[in-house]
């Protein structure tokens, strides 16, 4: 009877530290971007369109998370890119970089991460 009784002692001791933790932690939600139908229009190109006019408006980047959260994936980039596009009233990118975010082990047995970044140049067709 007695060890029941510190048995649920402790499970309660040990979720209410649980809680106070969990509670005390600091957490920002930083939501995914996704391809809504804002941004679907946004042609991404990888080399300068050879068929059409067009007026560059500016250089766009993106830069990943520091969280295993964030999306550090060349797509979820791409994304980002053509959010900042569309704030410029782009019709189309032209991708100039766009490099890949890494989490996890690396050389040497360390863990870390690596920012991705990707850049872009944000254009409108005449």
């Amino acid at each position: 009877m007695k060890k029941k009784i510190l048995k649920q002692f402790g499970v309660m001791v040990t979720l209410a530290l649980s809680l106070g933790i969990v509670s005390c932690a600091q957490t920002s939600v930083v939501p995914a971007v996704a391809a809504d139908s804002a941004t679907s229009h946004i042609q991404v190109l990888y080399s300068q369109p050879n068929n059409r006019e067009y007026e560059e408006l500016g250089l766009v980047t993106a830069q990943t998370g520091q969280t295993i959260l964030h999306d550090r994936s060349i797509n979820g980039m791409i994304e980002r890119l053509k959010v900042e596009a569309l704030k410029m009233g782009a019709d189309a990118i032209i991708v100039r970089s766009a490099n890949a975010g890494t989490w996890g082990l690396k050389g040497g047995g360390n863990t870390g991460f690596d920012r991705g970044h990707a850049q872009a140049v944000a254009i409108k067709f005449k």
